[in-house]
């Protein structure tokens, strides 16, 4: 049962019914039967293991009242990646290793038993652990309270990831039924689906196309470019999509679950394209690995020994090289064992590295010239430049093979651009109109994403939903209804097994 399935729907449905004639003292009560009862139809079994990290997370939790906290936290945390680790990766380990150090392709792993939702259990679990380590918040005494608050359903799949003082309030109070929050949600989950079904079901077609489904391409040169820029769009149309379809579902409860995305392509920095992005997993990148990094004794030490060496600012910035390195290295090993997911967070290491470099130059040609550096030309200049570095790296993370992808990548300058349109008459494939869609496809990706833009527009200056509410009654729903009509028949009917989504594997 995916996020955009009828299941699901059907599945949501219920639990909100239940929900809102259930009394407000027990309405987490449940939200957690629901989210047990909805892993057990996605993964069965698998459903022990969600219990065994929960589990483990509650009483080390406990346990932190004693004297040695440092100690069991990193006990904890080496437990549960070890955990991870077996359950992600046991075939790889058993099947790939000797082949994974004979060859330096680094084939993408095959996920073995790994649990739905697991990895981001871990970091919500490894969150909420270490701000009971730091005094943030109080240990949770009841084990089901901790257990609802990590399996929360409509978030476990793929995140957010969640906070325990953001969180657990929300879902311990009840609440009374809204009919704005039903609307509003739906309205969200609507969204959520038009981009991931009807928009990121096509260019996933027509990635596929352009890279051969990653067995060989008759594309190349110029068009190696648009490969790399529809990757990057389709996992951000796929990606922010389930973010939209997940907290369209909280709302519908009355919970308010944090943002992942925040227009990201309108940044001007790769540092601000990261706050962008991916925001949650930023901010736990930040406070749990950075900050625990930056603040430690030897990092402290460190900085101490360099400022007399190299000057305060440059040894504050060599510390934060390093903090970075370790905040990417986490960043690539918790997507997957992989030379592909290693070569995009060194990727992105050295764009971040980079900026940290030039830091100070940058500021002083900013004072020198801010009639140039202010204006809006240069403000989209930064935009552009930031858009165009960001998005190799979706492609690095999505490429199967570093050896192959690199290849692929090579022929930018090594061969001439194949043929842009594609007739086939003849044969598997017949009716294609251009890069693997037949001309009605190709229309409804055009128009989906013109569609995309003018909301995308309209949402940065006051939120679209809000915008609805307050035109005429007919219009609003003649709008919805079509947007619906829309979904059902380009996206559950379009058969482009749009089903999966790219990041529920990690």
């Amino acid at each position: 049962m995916t996020l955009v399935s009828v299941s699901f729907l059907i599945f949501l449905a219920a639990a909100v019914l239940v929900y809102y004639l259930t009394p407000q003292k027990g309405q987490w009560i449940v939200l957690l039967l629901a989210s047990l009862v909805f892993y057990w139809l996605c993964s069965k079994g698998f459903l022990i293991f969600l219990l065994l990290f929960a589990g483990i997370i509650y009483v080390f939790a406990r346990s932190f009242e004693t004297g040695k906290k440092k100690l069991l936290v990193l006990l904890e945390v080496a437990i549960l990646i070890v955990l991870l680790i077996v359950l992600k990766y046991a075939g790889w380990f058993g099947d790939g290793f000797v082949r994974f150090l004979s060859t330096i392709s680094f084939q993408k792993p095959l996920s073995f038993v790994a649990p739905l939702g697991i990895s981001y259990v871990l970091l919500t679990g490894i969150g909420y652990s270490v701000d009971v380590f730091r005094g943030t918040v109080t240990a949770e005494k009841n084990f089901l309270k901790v257990l609802s608050f990590l399996s929360f359903f409509p978030a476990i799949t793929q995140g957010p990831i969640n906070r325990f003082s953001d969180l657990s309030g929300q879902l311990m109070e009840g609440h009374r039924f809204s009919y704005e929050a039903l609307v509003f949600g739906i309205q969200r989950m609507l969204w959520g689906f038009v981009k991931k079904l009807v928009i990121a079901g096509r260019l996933n077609v027509v990635m596929l196309e352009l890279t051969g489904s990653w067995q060989g391409s008759k594309y190349s040169g110029a068009y190696v470019v648009l490969t790399v820029a529809i990757c990057s769009l389709n996992i951000f149309m796929d990606f922010s999509g389930c973010m939209d379809i997940v907290i369209g579902a909280a709302e519908i409860f009355g919970i308010r679950l944090p943002e992942n995305f925040d227009h990201p392509y309108l940044a001007r920095s790769m540092p601000e394209f990261w706050r962008k992005w991916h925001i949650t997993l930023g901010e736990w990148l930040r406070d749990y690995v950075m900050f625990s990094f930056t603040m430690s004794a030897p990092a402290k030490k460190m900085n101490k020994s360099l400022k007399g060496k190299v000057g305060r600012k440059t040894a504050a910035a060599l510390v934060s090289i390093i903090g970075v390195l370790f905040v990417w290295l986490v960043f690539g090993l918790w997507h997957g064992i992989s030379g592909t997911f290693l070569l995009a967070a060194a990727y992105y290491a050295l764009l971040i590295i980079g900026g940290i470099v030039i830091e100070e130059p940058v500021k002083r040609f900013r004072s020198k010239y801010p009639q140039f550096t202010e204006s809006k030309g240069f403000q989209i200049f930064r935009t552009v430049r930031t858009y165009f570095l960001g998005i190799p790296g979706a492609y690095l993370m999505l490429m199967p093979q570093v050896k192959s992808g690199l290849q692929f990548l090579a022929t930018i300058f090594t061969r001439p651009a194949a043929q842009f349109v594609v007739k086939i008459t003849e044969g598997e494939g017949a009716g294609t109109f251009l890069l693997g869609l037949d001309i009605y496809d190709f229309t409804v990706l055009i128009l989906s994403l013109i569609l995309w833009l003018v909301v995308t527009t309209l949402h940065r200056k006051k939120d679209v939903r809000i915008r609805l509410s307050n035109i005429h009654i007919v219009p609003r729903w003649a709008i919805l209804l079509a947007v619906v009509i829309a979904v059902v028949l380009f996206g559950f009917y379009g058969d482009l097994n749009a089903g999966s989504f790219i990041y529920q594997g990690y």
